[in-house]
């Protein structure tokens, strides 16, 4: 007993440190992404000044307020006496940009400690994916199941990120597993722990703090509920005892997060106005089309290209174990994964892989499963291989997650060909943009940035054209000033474009960057930033120079 209990925890703490070895070493090259600033910024608001107007009407605040915890230990100057502060919802970019740019602690820093705070959150899943499958398939499934969260491509990615979508993640999963654990005490001879109501209370109340798409799981809870029901006799009596103090934990949660301070006003707004953006739409990328309705197809296609092959191979080859088809895989597995995929495809925003994330886990654990049920010593090799392949291409993919396409599209330097904004391109290039023009003895260069990190912090010098940053500065040309450059007394003369302007994702003219495809670049910075040499190419030099006049 006590041996297999050390095998476990060695095999536990391995799969743990890798995937917090590998987050911490990735993060390290990234600039920031499109809104972690106005994330980290918003927690930090909450947190000191009780007044919850940056950012609450777009997200909840928990994750926010989460990753901003170190910053109360950094002490960073919250400038409450600027004029955007009165403006903020106006100003919320430029606000944050101030911040995180002109403080006297390291933006860099802050950062790090914000997003070692989602790396916690990310860990914590991977124990949570470990302890469901133990309980539900054995303990080798459970090591696969570790296995797979610990390598995977898209946990990394965005549990490296001050962002609310690992948040949501793991309450989600973790909703529906506490609401297992207190299933499995329920019976006529059983009476059910009540604490087991109240984690289940607890884990929903920070899944509703964390982001507002949330709510998609009250059909998928009222589903189980009422199957169970019917089909399993579950006592009256324990659903309305699970029903009576989880609601009462979630008041308390969402009550404690938001500090007392006005939740309905916020809660609500918030909620209103993201269903309303939901059905409105918004621009976006898909295989070389534009669309600001979205498409039904858009995530059946993101998860067939951001998903490892080895991981949707083991998914189909698990559904022809009909043994796994159980009730209970079926409503705790199945239903919650399908419903929250479904979802998302009648969602007119398709900025993002991103959206899906939670559908991950539950597919972790089903095909988990499909281990407790091999046999044959060609499916256990197969199998083996798979894994392997599902390692390196995770290992290969170091360290832009962000950008991970599976081999289906050729190589992930293609991935811009096929989708654009979160999916690859977030504003996460800069700063190994920098590395690069320092290698190359370039001091200035035409930027094309699509992200609200400050060039100047990576030492970048640039004539700014097209930003897509939301900072709004007034009389900033490009939204930043950039600065007056001599090409003239440069080796070369460079174009770095981000991809999601290069294929014109926010931009009115669609075709505005044509010239630019036909011409080859000289440089991929990290997936998403195109390094073009113009001195070669006069023609499409001089349409550059169009556009700045």
């Amino acid at each position: 007993m006590n041996k297999y209990l050390s095998i476990s925890f060695v095999v536990v703490i391995l799969l743990l440190s890798t995937h917090a070895f590998l987050g911490v070493h990735s993060m390290r090259f990234l600039s920031p992404t499109y809104d972690e600033h106005v994330h980290l910024t918003a927690g930090y608001s909450y947190l000191k000044t009780r007044d919850y107007r940056l950012n609450s009407f777009d997200h909840p605040p928990f994750s926010e307020m989460w990753a901003a915890m170190p910053l109360l230990f950094l002490k960073p100057i919250f400038p409450l006496q600027h004029p955007y502060w009165s403006e903020i919802w106006k100003y919320q970019y430029a606000f944050s940009d101030i911040f995180v740019y002109k403080n006297k602690v390291d933006p860099q820093r802050m950062l790090y400690f914000g997003r070692t705070m989602i790396l916690l959150l990310s860990l914590a899943l991977g124990l949570c994916i470990y302890f469901f499958s133990k309980e539900l398939f054995g303990q080798i499934p459970s090591y696969i199941a570790m296995f797979l969260w610990s390598f995977s491509p898209v946990f990394i990615a965005h549990g490296t990120l001050v962002t609310t979508d690992m948040a949501l993640t793991l309450f989600y999963f973790l909703s529906i597993y506490m609401l297992w654990r207190w299933y499995k005490s329920t019976g006529p001879e059983i009476s059910v722990p009540l604490y087991k109501s109240i984690l289940a209370g607890l884990s929903l109340g920070l899944l509703l703090a964390s982001k507002y798409s949330a709510v998609v799981i009250f059909p998928v809870i009222g589903s189980i509920l009422v199957v169970y029901w019917l089909k399993v006799k579950v006592s009256t009596k324990d659903v309305t005892g699970l029903l009576f103090w989880s609601i009462v934990s979630v008041f308390a949660v969402l009550f404690i997060v938001y500090q007392f301070n006005s939740l309905s006003i916020y809660y609500l707004i918030g909620l209103k106005k993201v269903l309303t953006g939901v059905s409105q739409g918004r621009s976006s990328f898909l295989l070389g089309e534009h669309s600001t309705n979205g498409w039904i197809y858009y995530f059946p296609v993101t998860f067939f290209l951001k998903t490892p092959l080895p991981l949707i191979i083991l998914f189909f080859g698990s559904l022809f174990i009909f043994r796994l088809w159980t009730l209970e895989n079926l409503l705790f597995l199945f239903l919650p994964a399908f419903f929250y995929f479904a979802s998302s495809c009648y969602s007119k925003v398709n900025i993002g892989h991103r959206h899906i994330l939670p559908i991950y886990p539950f597919l972790i654990v089903w095909v988990s499963g499909l281990f407790l049920y091999m046999n044959k010593k060609t499916i256990r090799a197969v199998s083996a291989l798979l894994l392997l392949w599902y390692g390196y291409g995770s290992l290969k993919a170091y360290p832009w997650y962000l950008s991970y396409f599976n081999e289906v599209i050729g190589s992930t330097d293609n991935g811009y060909k096929y989708l654009t904004d979160s999916n690859i391109d977030w504003g996460q290039g800069l700063k190994e943009l920098g590395k690069y023009l320092k290698a190359e003895n370039v001091s200035g260069i035409y930027l094309c940035y699509f992200g609200i990190g400050d060039p100047h912090y990576y030492g970048i010098k640039y004539e700014p054209m097209g930003f897509v940053d939301n900072i709004s500065y007034p009389n900033a040309k490009g939204h930043r000033d950039g600065d007056k450059i001599d090409f003239s007394k440069e080796p070369r003369i460079l174009l770095a474009v981000s991809v999601s302007n290069l294929q014109a994702t926010y931009y009115a003219d669609k075709k505005i960057f044509s010239w630019l495809k036909d011409i080859p670049y000289e440089k991929m910075i990290g997936h998403s930033i195109l390094v073009y040499d113009m001195g070669k190419y006069p023609a499409q030099y001089e349409k550059l120079l169009e556009m700045l006049k």
